[in-house]
């Protein structure tokens, strides 16, 4: 590359005197406002913990089996939802709520040559970090791996859960998008940042249309809503399962957007299902009338 032309990157992204590459416009700016004021608060932290086993499927070498059948973790992890029903039905992306989604049936090399894995999660316990701080408990009531979505609800009847105020986006007040389509997201910043809102702007640059409709936005949220510049709901940010083995270029887990007329088929579902795992107070009360 010519001088010059580094020269000319160089000022294109200098802070001072010239514009970002991909400046919000005024219109831009405008409906992020308004999106801001409305949806913010539905947006939220969860704070998760899971036991996640691993195996081989199929042949491997024993000790490769031995090792990994003797290891079962447990592991907090913190991720974003959003509020999809003023009854306290979340929707996130599954990739991060549930490791093993990502890690089942993906093939890995090793020194003795590839393997198969499998891999299983139980979520034994998820709260739900409101925009006030207040932590509410939740159950994972359903999980679809195919296209990436994990619902919660909160437990509503809990006294954290007394009095609180749910702001939810609605499913159906969206629309498709085409490519070089503005999108804006909501978003919450972790708690370094005191897990305070945060928006951010960008472009549909692809369009996936099988074996299902996803959209390629440059946003690295997941589980949150992104909006179209009409202020119409575009989707949810979800974690696509890599196509080949993990590890390299063509095992990357990448972040995409949901189409929201996707998320509300499953939504339906989600309302009337049961927890997956029974708490111990439940499983007691059972144990009780029997």
């Amino acid at each position: 590359m010519k001088p010059t032309a580094i020269l000319i990157r160089i000022l294109a992204a200098a802070s001072i005197g010239f514009a970002p590459l991909h400046a919000a416009s005024p219109e831009l700016q405008a409906t992020a406002s308004k999106l801001y004021q409305a949806h913010a608060d539905s947006v939220v932290w969860l704070s998760v913990i899971a036991k996640t086993s691993m195996s081989v499927d199929g042949d491997a070498p024993a000790e490769i089996k031995s090792k990994l059948s003797g290891e079962e973790r447990e592991t907090t992890v913190e991720t974003t939802g959003t509020f999809i029903s003023k009854d306290g039905l979340l929707v996130t992306a599954l990739g991060k709520l549930d490791r093993s989604s990502m890690m089942d049936g993906q093939t890995v090399n090793t020194p003795m040559g590839p393997i198969k894995l499998k891999s299983e999660s139980e979520v034994t316990e998820i709260k739900v970090i409101m925009p006030d701080g207040t932590e509410i408990p939740a159950d994972l009531v359903l999980k679809d791996v195919d296209l990436g979505l994990g619902f919660i609800k909160l437990r509503m009847d809990s006294d954290e859960a007394s009095g609180v105020e749910i702001h939810s986006i609605d499913l159906a007040d969206s629309s498709e998008g085409k490519i070089l389509d503005d999108c804006i997201g909501i978003d919450r910043m972790d708690e370094s940042l005191n897990r305070e809102p945060a928006m951010s702007s960008g472009e549909i640059s692809g369009i996936t249309t099988k074996p299902r409709r996803f959209y390629r936005v440059d946003m690295d949220s997941t589980g949150c809503p992104v909006f179209l510049s009409s202020g119409k709901l575009l989707g949810i940010t979800v974690v696509r399962k890599p196509s080949s083995g993990l590890g390299g270029g063509a095992g990357r887990m990448t972040p995409v957007v949901l189409p929201a007329a996707e998320v509300a088929k499953i939504a339906e579902q989600a309302k009337e299902a049961k927890p997956e795992v029974v708490s111990e107070d439940e499983d007691e009360s059972s144990s009780d009338e029997e």
